[in-house]
């Protein structure tokens, strides 16, 4: 993700933006087809076991529209793998995606019970259609470059396992990982998210065992749903480590590198090395990167320095001392702790989930409370685990994201009174709302959206334990 930075006049120095977008469009075409075809066999499977010849002309007119959509929206995802950024949804799209919501909120909540699945199975057809002209359109591109690729045999491989580091004019140097290592992931996570609700709304299995396949597609894909960058600004010294994602999950760090005289690689030796922080270390603090950045893994060992990229571009550009140490366990107490406890809180929040969901009764049928549920759970629970991340690790840096949002409602706040329309949804079960029976029958919704929320709270503490520095003082 190229971020510019404050000065707006610079030039590229050296590196390559988005080196390795060609061979990345390749898996993220595979991953679009995949789940379009999934979702429309599914959908029109369901239609022609109806034999109803004009849901079935419906279908088609939303399948062209979708692949015309699609093939236009595919532009934008190799814009994104070109610049090597994380995927914003433009006005228009983020317009247009409340729009189509809010037509699957109206149509669950005034067709009759029988029809509802119909509605459901046509409403997927679009975004699937899309999906599926995304991908085309990403396999033609693919094929002409390839072409390209061939007339050039002495064009560079490109290793999913190599940083990108970028030099400008202003002396700012960023450093992040290369297209080809985290685009295909991050549209796969987009993916991810749409299909939990493609369970939650479209299969027939048991509603327990759909109700966990969901949150568990819909949280991996929330979670996975990120970039991160290291913008080392020299002038300043300081260091910006910047994770973008939805809803909450990104976040920003400002460290200044002044109170710093070296970088640390530390190895933790009842590992036999395999567990690796890298840390600014100075007379009073330490401060630990987080190991989403440091813990590329290699399948090979040839070259040591190969995954050490971005240390050595924070050593040479803020003129740090290198030092390599191994350590046992007393010695990173003040790292392990505070990762194992939050390690511990994301396991237990997960475990609590999977009880509530597979133990307790659930909704028996598709309504526009569960489906409203889905996406309150989807945006409140980054801000409750990263609370609860904070009562466990105490020593955890706080994102500088917040003040980005401080005239705007945040997520966590729409997401709230999404969660308590949802819940008030449940109680028109009855005729009257006066009911002694509204509770009982409200309470399979209500054990949803907990079990929902608990797993979806625990997989992202265990993101953000990756993803979060921790602060220690040097006594």
């Amino acid at each position: 993700m190229q971020v510019s930075p404050p000065h707006s006049q610079r030039q590229l120095v050296s590196g390559k933006v988005g080196w390795g977008w060609r061979q990345a469009t390749y898996p993220i075409s595979a991953n679009f087809i995949v789940a379009g075809l999934v979702i429309l066999v599914v959908a029109i499977a369901y239609l022609l076991s109806l034999d109803k010849p004009t849901l079935l002309a419906i279908a088609c007119i939303l399948l062209l529209v979708g692949l015309a959509i699609g093939i236009y929206a595919a532009r934008s995802v190799v814009e994104v793998c070109r610049q090597n950024s994380d995927y914003v949804f433009s006005r228009s799209q983020l317009i247009g995606i409340t729009f189509y919501w809010l037509v699957l909120v109206a149509g669950l909540s005034t067709y009759p019970e029988t029809l509802v699945k119909s509605f459901v199975a046509i409403w997927w057809i679009l975004p699937a259609a899309i999906f599926t002209g995304i991908a085309s359109s990403l396999a033609l591109r693919s094929g002409k470059s390839q072409e390209g690729l061939e007339k050039k045999p002495t064009i560079e491989a490109v290793s999913a396992e190599v940083l990108n580091v970028i030099t400008y004019s202003d002396q700012t140097v960023l450093v992040s990982p290369s297209a080809l290592s985290q685009q295909p992931r991050q549209f796969h996570s987009l993916l991810l998210i749409v299909m939990g609700l493609f369970f939650w709304t479209m299969l027939d299995f048991s509603t327990n065992l759909r109700a966990i396949i969901a949150i568990a597609l819909t949280t991996s894909g929330l979670t996975g749903f990120f970039t991160w960058q290291a913008q080392l600004r020299s002038p300043e010294k300081v260091l910006q480590l910047r994770f973008s994602g939805l809803w909450g999950m990104a976040a920003d760090y400002a460290i200044d590198i002044k109170p710093f005289s070296s970088l640390s690689v530390i190895k933790l030796q009842e590992a036999s090395g395999e567990l690796i922080w890298m840390q600014l270390s100075g007379n009073n603090s330490d401060i630990t990167i987080p190991l989403a950045m440091t813990s590329l893994t290699s399948s090979t060992k040839e070259d040591p320095n190969q995954n050490d990229q971005l240390g050595q571009s924070i050593r040479n550009e803020f003129h740090l001392a290198k030092q390599e140490t191994e350590r046992d366990s007393l010695g990173m107490a003040n790292v392990l702790l505070p990762q194992g406890a939050g390690i511990l809180a994301g396991a237990v929040f997960i475990a609590i989930g999977g009880l509530l969901l597979f133990i307790f009764p659930l909704p028996t049928k598709l309504d526009v409370a569960s489906a409203i549920a889905w996406l309150g759970v989807c945006l409140v629970s980054p801000a409750i685990a990263r609370f609860f991340l904070q009562l466990v690790a105490t020593n955890s840096l706080q994102s500088d994201r917040h003040r980005y949002t401080a005239n705007h409602l945040h997520a966590w706040e729409i997401g709230t009174a999404i969660l308590l329309v949802s819940a008030f949804l449940s109680t028109q079960t009855t005729a009257k709302i006066e009911s002694l029976f509204t509770f009982n029958q409200s309470l399979p919704l209500l054990t949803l959206i907990c079990g929902w929320l608990s797993i979806s709270i625990g997989v992202c503490i265990l993101a953000f334990v990756r993803r979060t520095p921790l602060w220690n003082k040097n006594y």
